[in-house]
């Protein structure tokens, strides 16, 4: 049995989802980013945060802990 044809035509929506937690710019839902959660007194709250920006975040800390250990 054949399925019947969707009647509704999904609307793409562009919304503004806040700052960066670290370049303090503007994101949309189309940008790659990352929401960053924590509890705080039984809710969520949601840092969201650029792909890009937390990957070099990560890397200089991954370079400062290299350099402390002198094996």
């Amino acid at each position: 049995m054949p399925r019947p044809n969707k009647t509704w035509i999904r609307k793409e929506k562009i919304i503004d989802v806040g700052k960066c937690k670290y370049c303090n710019q503007s994101m949309t839902s189309e940008d790659s980013f990352i929401p960053i959660g924590k509890i705080i007194r039984g809710k969520y709250i949601y840092k969201n945060a650029h792909y890009d920006c937390v990957r070099k975040a990560d890397e200089d800390k991954t370079y400062e802990n290299e350099s402390k250990f002198d094996w």
